[in-house]
C-alpha cells in the first residue's frame, strides 16, 4: 500500500474507503504507531499545546488554578504543560523557550518579579495571559484578584477587635502581589490615623520555613505585637507551626488572619479567618481570555484586557478582641 494512502487513511482523508482505513489503523496499532504531531505541527505553524508557569505548586491557589485550566484546555482539545519556575527568572525563562520551541499556541503564566530580558523578548509574539501576578514587560491581559482591597478590609477587621499593634507578614516586594497587599496593609493604618511602624513588617518566600522565621523575629522585635494579616497560606502555615511550638494560642494570645482561604484553613483548631480568593472563576477567566487571544491571533501584547476579581472576608475563631479570644460581633 502506498505511503499517501497510508497517510491518508490514518488522517481521515474523504477519498479513503473506511474499509481501508480500518486494516490502515489497525496494522498501526499491531505496529505501535503514533503520530507525529509535533512534525504536523512544523508544517501547519502551531500546535494544541498550552503552557502553564507557575512559581509553585505545593501552593493551594496554583494548585486549584492548574487543575481547573488543564480541564478548560482539554474541554477545547488542547493539552496543558505545567512547568514550576520557583520564583528563579532563569528558572522562568528555560521553561518560556522550551515552549516557544515546542510551537505552544500560548502562555497562562504566573510570572517572577523579574523576568529576564530573553522572557521578555521570547514572549513577545506569544499569546500571554498572567494571573494573579502581573508584570507590564510581558504583555497587558492579566487576571488578578484585588489584593488592595483585600489586605485592606482583613487589617481593618482587625482594627474593629481593637488591635492597634498589628504585623504584616507577605511575599517580596519585587512581585506584584508583594507589593498591592503591603499597599491595602499601610492604608487601613493611615485611613485609622495609625502610622506606618517597618518594625511590623517581615518580606520573604511563600513558604512555611519563612512564616517560623518571621513570627520569631516580630516577637523578638515588636512589642505588643496582638494581631497579624499574613499574605500567604503557606507562610501562615509556618506562622501556626510556630505558635503551638511556643505555647501560645490563637487568638488568645495573638488573632490571625490569612490571606487566599486554603482548605485547611477550616479545620485548623481555631479556624482561620481568612480573604478568601474566588479561584474557580479567575482561573476560568484566564483561561478563556487565552484562547481569545489564540483565536485571534493576538499576543498579550496587542489587547489591553485586565478583570480585577473581590476577595471575600470570611471570619472564623482565629481573631478576636486583644487579649479576651472573644470575637467582636
Amino acid at each position: 500500500m502506498a505511503h499517501t494512502t497510508v497517510s491518508r487513511a490514518l488522517n481521515d482523508h474523504p477519498k479513503i474507503s473506511a474499509d481501508t482505513k480500518v486494516r490502515v489503523r489497525e496494522t498501526a496499532v499491531k505496529l505501535g504507531y503514533v503520530k507525529n504531531s509535533g512534525a504536523r505541527s512544523m508544517r501547519m505553524g502551531a500546535t494544541k499545546l498550552v503552557g502553564l508557569i507557575v512559581p509553585d505548586v505545593q501552593n493551594e491557589f496554583y494548585s486549584a488554578a492548574a487543575k481547573s485550566m488543564a480541564d478548560e484546555c482539554s474541554l477545547l482539545g488542547y493539552q496543558m504543560v505545567l512547568s514550576v519556575s520557583d520564583d528563579d527568572p532563569l528558572r522562568e525563562e528555560q521553561h518560556i523557550r522550551a515552549l516557544r520551541e515546542n510551537r505552544a499556541a500560548g502562555v497562562l503564566i504566573a510570572p517572577t518579579g523579574k523576568p529576564t530580558a530573553m522572557s521578555v523578548e521570547l514572549m513577545q509574539n506569544v499569546p500571554t495571559v498572567q494571573f494573579l501576578r502581573c508584570n507590564p514587560q510581558l504583555g497587558s491581559v492579566w487576571v488578578l484578584a484585588d489584593d488592595v482591597d483585600g489586605t485592606f478590609r482583613a487589617t481593618e477587621h482587625l482594627l474593629a477587635l481593637g488591635h492597634r499593634r498589628i504585623a504584616f507578614l507577605g511575599g517580596w516586594l519585587e512581585v506584584s502581589t508583594g507589593q498591592r497587599r503591603i499597599a491595602g496593609y499601610e492604608a487601613a493604618l493611615r485611613k485609622h490615623g495609625m502610622e506606618v511602624d517597618p518594625t511590623l513588617q517581615r518580606f520573604g518566600p511563600p513558604r512555611p520555613e519563612f512564616g517560623e522565621t518571621a513570627l520569631d523575629s516580630l516577637l523578638s522585635d515588636a512589642r505588643g505585637l496582638s494581631a497579624i494579616v499574613v499574605g500567604s497560606s503557606r507562610q501562615l502555615l509556618g506562622v501556626m507551626r510556630r505558635v503551638r511550638s511556643k505555647g501560645m494560642t490563637v487568638p488568645g494570645s495573638l488573632s490571625v488572619i490569612g490571606y487566599g482561604d486554603a482548605d485547611w484553613f477550616q479545620v485548623s483548631n481555631p479556624q482561620i479567618s481568612a480573604m478568601s480568593l474566588p479561584i474557580s472563576e479567575m482561573s476560568a477567566r484566564a483561561t478563556q481570555l487565552l484562547f481569545t487571544l489564540i483565536h485571534e491571533g493576538r499576543t498579550g501584547r496587542s489587547r489591553k484586557i485586565q478583570p480585577m476579581f473581590a476577595t471575600e472576608l470570611i471570619v472564623r475563631g482565629s481573631t478576636a478582641r486583644p487579649g479576651t479570644g472573644v470575637e467582636n460581633k
